[in-house]
Formats: structure tokens, C-alpha cells, sequence
């Protein structure tokens, strides 16, 4: 086991855990970019690209996981932690929407500092135990 960002455990013996891992690690890179972005007056505009290249990619994030949940854990532990994601994504949505209605220094900020905050939270309460109950499954 390695310790990466987060405060996620990496687990390198299993493929489909690793990738989920993987996701978790690009979801913050994500979230960089939106960080650097947001000292850059002249490019702000993209910052409305890499909030939607992130929901993007955390849609297809979620797919996987919930996959993986239902293939070892039970219906309501999977529909528990789907409502989760679906309030990120509502969240998501309406970042998203403040974003595009002002594209400024302190909006993309507080976006990513948010998102930033959400994300470690959720990786550390939910996914970690989520994915440690499919290890101890697997093993």
C-alpha cells in the first residue's frame, strides 16, 4: 500500500480498485488546473472548459465505480453512495452555471476550494471504506 494525494490508500493488487484510484487522482488534477487557471485574468475563460472537462470525466468516473459497487456490495450500500454522487453532480451543475453567469479570480477560487474540499471528503469517508469492504470481498 502507498499513500497518495487525499488521503487515499492506493491498493496496487487489483486492477479495477487501482483505477478507481487512478479517476480519484485526475478528478484533483482537475482541480489544479482550475486553481492555476484563476490567477491567469487573460485565460479565465477556460476555466468554464475544465469544469465541464471535469463533470465530463467524473460522469464516466461514477459509471465505473457504481459498476464495481454493484458487482460486490449490497443494493443499498450502491444506491447510498449513488445519492452521494448525485448531489456532487447537482453541485457540480450549479458551479457550473455561477461559473458561466461571472468568470472571475474570486468565483474560479472559491470553485476550486470547494470542489477541492468535496472531493477529499468524499474520498476519504465514502471511498475509501467503500473500496477497503471490496478488498477484504476479493481477497
Amino acid at each position: 500500500m502507498e499513500q497518495v494525494s487525499a488521503g487515499v490508500i492506493k491498493h496496487n493488487n487489483d486492477a479495477g480498485i487501482s483505477h478507481i484510484h487512478e479517476d480519484h487522482q485526475a478528478l484533483f488534477n482537475y482541480i489544479e488546473k482550475l486553481t492555476d487557471i484563476a490567477s491567469q485574468p487573460k485565460n479565465h475563460q477556460y476555466a468554464i472548459t475544465i469544469l465541464e472537462n471535469f463533470i465530463a470525466f467524473f460522469l464516466e468516473h461514477i459509471i465505473k465505480e457504481e459498476q464495481i459497487l454493484q458487482q460486490y456490495l449490497t443494493a443499498k450500500i450502491v444506491a447510498d453512495h449513488a445519492s452521494l454522487h448525485t448531489n456532487e453532480l447537482i453541485y457540480l451543475d450549479k458551479s457550473l452555471a455561477t461559473l458561466k453567469a461571472n468568470v472571475s479570480t474570486h468565483i474560479i477560487q472559491t470553485i476550486a476550494a470547494e470542489l477541492n474540499q468535496e472531493f477529499k471528503n468524499h474520498i476519504a469517508r465514502y471511498d475509501n471504506d467503500i473500496l477497503q469492504k471490496l478488498m477484504a470481498l476479493k481477497k
